[in-house]
């Protein structure tokens, strides 16, 4: 039976009866059809242009590449392959390739980009135009690159042969977009961009051009045309040998450069980071502080500094820019303290770098995070760069150390360092107490209350605090008490906003649901207050990298503190009983430690400080000159 030819619709049968009386009127010879998948998309030109796909040939359909030839290449690719060192750069597994012949290119620069062999079309049709002089390598390369395949590849996991520039791509696209320039500027052209470098590139990112445009454009660039044409593969990019400088490490620099915005008051980065400094400003060395930040957080970099400023106004000094070139070439430091590793513009100081590793919480709770692996991957990426050329990497416990840092990254003992932070003294001296009146009412804050002051993360266990408090407050002494229970974020837009809202609609007394309080971030400054006008404080959190900040703070104020049993609180509190402990995941647990905390009150408070007395006493100026031991010996 035959089959129905499709009938075309009346307007297009119209146009192509117009169009072959034309070309009859005018003695045109027929125009021959588009191969398919070669069809001009109709409609409006304006908008983003939709991704090319890698050109087929122009052979039929049934074209081949022969098994003998398909063999031939994939025997020299083998060669290639074993040539390539894995972690190199893409320019330097560019600058082998365009030495090979044109058929072992075009199946090396597919195997780099796509981590695939070429199809027979577009192996044909690369080779043809090679041969014809129609195209260059560096113009194939560029259209490979730029193909809709090339962004699938780039955008997953980092997987597929790792000497290739695809999996260096893997490790670089879910960078923030400073982090991302600098990346491919030290693939293909093995420096950092200059300040009109990155200005340029930031503008045409906000302009619509895509990741794989800016890269196809460097790669084009005569820069790269002259690296690629250099007999030798481009010199490695030059780092200061680790005793370079003989002036006593007297020029300390602290790298605040984040590839984005961020809120720095109030986070534990940025009070680290000042506790920190001050210590360093008060010891007799003499240090002089550089501290060097993007253009986003200038602003908050100097407001959170402004204090410290006023006291040191000739030893501290701000630098900004948005170019690891302009900020290796402008700040005169001797050795950076990098506060994290997930910042990835550190990968590029030529300076020799202490480098903080607070801890790597995503390795612990991969359930938890594994909505955003893809983010913490490319974290641990960073991690791993970093810390392996960091001249010592310090942690803040031998849990941390020994996890993370041996057993995760393998780092050598000798590269590692364990630095405990203090109780803030300093800090909350310098911030003084608000009156209890003044306090309450700034913040509509009446009646006896208990905290968790933190801001929610996944593994902080808010939703199982809540069902604890709930539990307790439908107990007998928990009707009595009248607690609220305090938090120090919002709710919304935040992690674990459902599991938290459900855990709060868990609560049919209206009363009890009213007590429960996320009152949002406070200013660091009323912190202590917070604390002392509580009843006690619960810290239900699954994992720190070290001693939870508020069992210290809380206890500096006077209050009694409840906490969950883990084994890096128990590095510094070895004895326990005298606090309300309790297994973090179990709700029953917590409720039968609050209503402890709650009964015992602040009496207890002398015995646990005696239990803690090892931290307590510990201050910023002896976290001090432990860093500043570090430093001598580099």
């Amino acid at each position: 039976m035959k089959r129905k030819k499709k009938r075309r619709s009346i307007r297009r049968s119209l146009r192509s009866r117009t169009a072959r009386s034309k070309r009859r009127k005018n003695g045109k010879p027929k125009r021959l059809s588009r191969r398919k998948g070669r069809k001009r998309l109709r409609g409006k030109k304006t908008g983003r242009r939709k991704k090319k796909a890698v050109p087929h040939a122009a052979v039929t359909d049934e074209a081949s590449i022969s098994a003998e030839d398909a063999a031939r290449l994939r025997s020299n690719n083998a060669i290639v392959r074993a040539s390539l060192a894995e972690g190199s750069r893409i320019i330097d597994y560019l600058h082998f390739a365009f030495k090979l012949d044109n058929e072992d290119f075009i199946w090396e620069i597919y195997r780099q980009f796509l981590q695939r062999e070429p199809d027979a079309a577009g192996f044909y049709e690369f080779k043809g135009r090679l041969e014809a002089g129609a195209m260059t390598r560096a113009a194939v390369a560029a259209s490979v690159m730029q193909s809709g395949e090339a962004e699938q590849v780039f955008t997953r996991k980092p997987s597929g042969d790792h000497n290739t520039s695809a999996f260096n791509l893997q490790g670089l696209f879910p960078a923030h977009t400073l982090d991302f320039i600098h990346g491919i500027y030290a693939q293909l052209l093995g420096r950092e961009p200059d300040d009109a470098n990155v200005a340029n590139e930031v503008a045409a990112i906000h302009q619509g051009v895509s990741r794989q445009a800016l890269m196809a454009r460097l790669l084009m660039s005569e820069e790269a045309q002259s690296l690629l044409r250099s007999p030798n593969p481009p010199a490695a990019m030059a780092r200061a040998a680790l005793n370079a400088r003989a002036a006593g490490n007297q020029n300390i620099g602290l790298f605040l450069c984040f590839g984005a915005q961020i809120a720095m008051d109030g986070e534990g980065i940025g009070r680290f980071f000042v506790r920190l400094s001050e210590g360093l400003l008060g010891l007799p060395n003499g240090y002089n502080l550089h501290i060097a930040t993007t253009g986003a957080n200038v602003k908050e970099t100097e407001t959170i500094f402004a204090p410290l400023k006023a006291m040191y106004p000739s030893r501290m000094h701000f630098y900004h820019s948005d170019s690891m070139a302009t900020i290796n070439r402008v700040v005169p430091a001797d050795v950076w303290i990098v506060p994290y590793v997930g910042m990835g513009l550190a990968q590029y100081l030529h300076r020799p770098y202490i480098v903080c590793l607070h801890d790597l919480v995503y390795m612990h709770f991969p359930d938890l995070y594994s909505k955003d692996m893809d983010h913490y991957q490319y974290i641990h990426s960073l991690a791993e760069k970093i810390t392996r050329n960091a001249a010592i990497v310090v942690f803040d416990s031998e849990y941390i150390r020994n996890h993370e840092g041996l057993e995760y990254l393998k780092l050598p003992v000798h590269q590692t360092e364990v630095v405990r932070f203090a109780a803030p003294h300093e800090e909350y001296s310098s911030f003084g107490i608000k009156t209890e009146v003044e306090f309450r009412v700034k913040y509509n804050l009446f009646g006896p209350y208990l905290t968790f002051p933190s801001v929610i993360r996944l593994h902080k266990n808010h939703e199982r605090l809540i069902d604890a408090f709930h539990r307790f407050r439908l107990t007998e002494l928990g009707r009595a008490s009248g607690l609220k229970l305090i938090f120090t974020d919002d709710l919304n837009n935040r992690p674990r906003q459902q599991e938290i809202t459900e855990a709060l609609n868990a609560v049919a007394d209206p009363v009890i649901r009213a007590s429960i309080i996320f009152m949002g971030r406070i200013p660091s400054a009323d912190l202590p207050s917070l604390y002392k006008y509580a009843e006690g404080v619960v810290v239900p959190t699954l994992f720190e990298g070290s001693c939870p900040f508020p069992i210290v703070e809380s206890l500096l104020m006077e209050t009694p503190v409840a906490f969950g049993r883990l084994s890096i609180v128990q590095e510094v509190i070895p004895d326990m009983s005298s606090f309300a402990t309790f297994d973090p995941y179990n709700p029953v647990e917590i409720a039968e430690s609050i209503g402890r905390l709650y009964l015992q009150g602040k009496s207890v408070v002398p015995a646990q400080k005696e239990a803690a007395s090892g931290l307590l006493h510990r201050r910023w100026a002896d976290v001090a000159l432990d860093y500043a031991a570090i430093i001598s010996r580099i």
